[in-house]
């Protein structure tokens, strides 16, 4: 064997993440090229938005406001190697009260960023798999051992609120 080779790859299984995901970024919609993964990307926006909704209720998203929605899901992909290195989930909420006194519409509203946790350097395809798949949505996410969901409770209490 090469020990170049041999020492080119037992850099690499050294080299911490961040070092391996270098380069050349592009939004999941914009994989492989330009707009090419819009109506999958979509597609899988909206479900992560129905299944936010449908948990959301029963679950994490009591408190301060009534009205949760998943405004964005976002995804950056490591173009030259066409793997999924990180997402992020924006959620908005609003509360309304109307004063009986003046008839004025009182508005409070927050918004949170929240990552999704991953395993960088999931294929492209393998992503997409494995939330397309039926309950993948809350199945755990390639390579761990949690769903799409699991930290948003944390999120949505404390450190994701910009708003």
């Amino acid at each position: 064997m090469n020990w170049n080779r041999l020492g080119c790859c037992a850099l690499l299984l050294l080299a911490p993440l961040p070092a391996l995901a270098r380069g050349a970024h592009v939004n999941l919609i914009d994989y492989p090229s330009d707009e090419t993964g819009w109506e999958r990307a979509f597609a899988l926006e909206d479900a992560v938005a129905g299944e936010f909704a449908a948990l959301c209720a029963d679950t994490f998203c009591e408190g301060d406001y009534s009205n949760y929605r998943v405004m964005e899901f976002r995804c950056a992909v490591l173009t030259h190697r066409g793997t999924v290195q990180r997402c992020v989930l924006v959620v908005a909420a609003s509360e309304l009260a109307v004063q009986p006194d003046t008839g004025q519409v009182q508005v409070d509203n927050g918004s949170w960023v929240c990552p999704v946790e991953l395993q960088p350097g999931v294929p492209v395809e393998a992503f997409y798999a494995s939330l397309e798949a039926p309950g993948g949505l809350v199945a755990p996410l390639p390579g761990l051992d949690h769903g799409i969901f699991d930290g948003l409770p944390e999120c949505l209490r404390t450190q994701g609120r910009v708003g």
